[in-house]
């Protein structure tokens, strides 16, 4: 197996985005007189009329949801734990003024204060669209990237009744206070009419090296497509970035040991069902300088979900070592494209923009890795035990000389949002090996470890 180059001693500066509580709308009354305004628009959220959004609430983390997949006028609205179904897709369709309706993807019917109510506890459930006024909601800012929905009839907030976080707890209207129980994480789930905007069609991508322009520079992937692949089944798409010094070719290929390490071992553990992506860095590296490796990310999957049929709830991200940061610098400003990220011997090095939403995380660190001490692989980890409600621990981890490892999977997490720390007896390699000082991508229980992390999101 390769002997991989360490990361650089001096990381580039850490950029930290820091979201804004936005201006709210005002209402000036002056002599019994109501001067109307439109709303602004909401600075948290570009709304995309053509995708299909997942909304996730941030007081329990799940996800609004139409109760039992009802298509009847009338079915409640409440929340579920996510799962990405047709009844929890929602499209924005623009009813002007800055109000928009929120139509359910497996109805065609959308949210509505029932009876056109103006009272605090009002039931919010799905019905036909007339375009009425309690059908329209506009976005209102709250921090860290949330909105809340305020309804045109009412003016008042979308919560969850009496901040449930219990599956089936009702989402009623209420007077707009902020409360983390009436804020939104709008998570978009594809673009252009859903999952997958080439499924259905023939392919326009094959297996291969890829080039595309990306922030005015030519950039390279190497793509693998399942064999016999089938466009009416939405796939994983999983990304592998190269180590320091290495390319996307010794990912793709495996290296040494082979295609039984090819991607990170992903293409063997995947069983085609996974497309899998080794993208190239610049300079070998991934200093992600002015976000310019975020936004080749962002071009990558508009290229790839372009030519081939991909569920884009079920796009993933892991690397080693600046592989490895690249993967935390996706969770922390891609949290709402990305399902989960598996973070291998990382560091902060690739930067943070973001980094206050929650993503499913696995973090792998050797105790003994000198380059990138297991320190800085905590840290990236406790970031997310805290962005995705997680109950704090020290876990276990393996005494030295003890060529073992041990995963621990946090408790406490929000719904849909794990957090597993996996620590070696070893230092800085990818695919250590229970029992011996060495490595290699046949024999490695990180492949596994990764893919159930990968795999439990259907």
């Amino acid at each position: 197996m390769k002997t991989f180059g360490a990361d650089p001693p001096a990381p580039p500066r850490t950029q930290r985005w820091w979201s804004r509580v936005a201006a709210v709308l005002a209402a000036t009354l002056a002599i019994g007189m109501l001067a109307a305004v439109d709303p602004a628009p909401a600075e948290a959220a570009t709304v995309d009329t053509n995708a299909w959004y997942v909304l996730v609430n941030r007081n329990s983390g799940k996800a609004m949801d139409v109760s039992g997949s009802s298509t009847a006028d009338g079915a409640r609205v409440g929340q579920w734990t996510r799962n990405d179904a047709a009844n929890q897709q929602w499209q924005f369709v623009d009813s002007g003024g800055g109000f928009y309706r929120l139509k359910a993807r497996h109805s065609g019917k959308v949210l509505d204060v029932a009876g056109a109510s103006a009272a605090d506890g009002a039931a919010i459930q799905q019905w036909a669209d007339h375009n009425g006024d309690n059908q329209q909601f506009r976005l209102a800012d709250s921090d860290a990237g949330h909105v809340r929905l305020i309804n045109r009839g009412s003016s008042k907030a979308v919560e969850v009744q009496g901040a449930s976080t219990a599956d089936g707890g009702s989402v009623v209207q209420y007077s707009d206070w902020g409360g983390a129980n009436q804020q939104w994480q709008m998570i978009q789930l594809s673009s252009g009419g859903g999952g997958g905007g080439a499924c259905g069609s023939a392919p326009t991508l094959a297996s291969g090296t890829h080039t595309i322009q990306s922030g005015g520079k030519s950039r390279s992937f190497i793509l693998r497509v399942p064999a016999n692949y089938d466009n009416s089944r939405p796939y994983r798409l999983i990304f592998a970035f190269h180590w320091r010094g290495g390319t996307a070719g010794e990912v793709a290929s495996g290296g040494t040991s082979g295609s039984a390490w090819s991607y990170y071992g992903q293409q063997e553990q995947s069983s085609n069902s996974a497309i899998l992506v080794a993208p190239q860095g610049l300079g070998n590296g991934w200093a992600n300088s002015g976000g310019e490796d975020v936004t080749f990310v962002d071009d990558m999957i508009r290229r790839i979900e372009g030519g081939l049929c991909v569920n884009p709830a079920q796009r993933f991200a892991t690397g080693f070592s600046w592989g490895g940061g690249m993967s935390y610098a996706l969770a922390c400003s891609r949290a709402n494209v990305f399902r989960a990220v598996a973070v291998i011997s990382g560091a902060q090095i690739s930067g943070c923009s973001g980094g206050t939403q929650p993503i499913a995380y696995l973090g792998i660190h050797g105790i003994s890795d000198s380059v990138l001490n297991i320190g800085q692989g905590r840290s990236l980890r406790d970031k997310f035990v805290s962005n995705n409600g997680c109950t704090p621990q020290s876990p276990r981890e393996p005494a030295p000389g003890s060529r073992t490892h041990i995963t621990t999977t946090y408790s406490g997490c929000r719904a849909g949002y794990p957090v597993q720390w996996a620590a070696f007896d070893g230092g800085h390699m990818p695919g250590p090996v229970d029992g011996s000082s060495g490595e290699s991508g046949v024999t490695t229980w990180t492949k596994a470890e990764i893919w159930r992390f990968f795999a439990q999101f259907q």
